[in-house]
């Protein structure tokens, strides 16, 4: 069993933040597991080369039978992802702007939503998927979708533009920057930069923001579970801890400790493949 977070390749490193490898299996045949999934900045492609999963929206009750090759835009809503027992995941995690650049794919379209990628992205996915479920080794996995993404990536013709580094800063920074500065730097209007974020990221720059300090805030309490929830808000950008709760309620659908506690139950950590103190973000 798997689950880690690899770097890519140096000539893929402007286009692809990190993988993400997880491979559950365990004796029994009935056996599955729900993962609880809140939104994350992050927009991906995954393959499911043997099993797919279904996943729940948490606050609109939807059920999703995915395929077994999706790209998904941005999240903004919890999902609890329903896993089997013999699970297999590569999800790419590209850098913001990266992935329309590679797809051409507006993100708008694809906000919260998970899509088929043979239907949007062309019938050679397909086949990459297959050479993944036959591949002897994880290196191997990753060799596949290396050279699938660099083949898309040089016949690309989508040039890059500020929504990429203004992303970046938001998720590295979700509240150093109003939005009038941001379009200055771009050298925008407010509502260019609206525009071409929506087409490029598919959610407004203030709305990125909050789910990367969300984010970050989750993530701070994953490393540090003996912190108290008033230094994680005060740490990550909040102004209390009501206001903390607020975007948790919004964006995990429970309160913190009501979410901490289902991520205790993920399957990465009921399986022992991440201990305490681990992110699994």
């Amino acid at each position: 069993m798997v689950f880690e977070h690899i770097l890519p390749s140096p000539y893929l490193k402007p286009f692809v933040k990190r993988y993400l490898l997880l491979h559950f299996k365990v004796g029994q045949s009935e056996a599955s597991f729900m993962k609880p999934y809140p939104p994350c900045p992050e927009q991906c492609l995954t393959f499911n080369p043997r099993t797919t999963l279904t996943s729940v929206n948490q606050h609109t009750d939807e059920i999703v039978n995915r395929t077994a090759c999706y790209l998904s835009g941005q999240q903004v809503s919890r999902l609890n992802l329903h896993i089997t027992n013999d699970y297999m995941m590569l999800k790419v995690v590209f850098h913001p702007g990266a992935m329309y650049r590679i797809f051409g794919v507006p993100l708008a379209l694809i906000t919260d939503q998970y899509v088929d990628a043979q239907s949007v992205i062309g019938n050679e996915i397909k086949t990459v998927n297959e050479q993944m479920a036959n591949a002897g080794a994880y290196q191997q996995i990753i060799n596949i979708a290396e050279a699938y993404l660099w083949k898309k990536v040089q016949k690309s013709k989508i040039v890059t533009n500020p929504v990429s580094t203004i992303g970046q800063l938001l998720v590295e920074n979700p509240t150093r920057f109003s939005l009038d500065w941001l379009a200055s730097q771009a050298c925008w209007s407010p509502r260019q930069l609206e525009r071409q974020f929506m087409e490029r990221m598919g959610v407004s720059p203030k709305f990125l923001a909050r789910i990367s300090r969300f984010d970050k805030a989750f993530s701070l309490k994953q490393i540090n579970p003996s912190l108290d929830w008033l230094s994680i808000a005060l740490q990550t950008g909040y102004n209390d801890y009501q206001h903390l709760v607020k975007d948790f309620k919004q964006f995990a659908g429970v309160t913190p400790n009501v979410m901490m506690q289902a991520e205790k139950n993920s399957p990465e950590r009921v399986l022992g493949i991440v201990t305490d103190h681990i992110p699994t973000r």
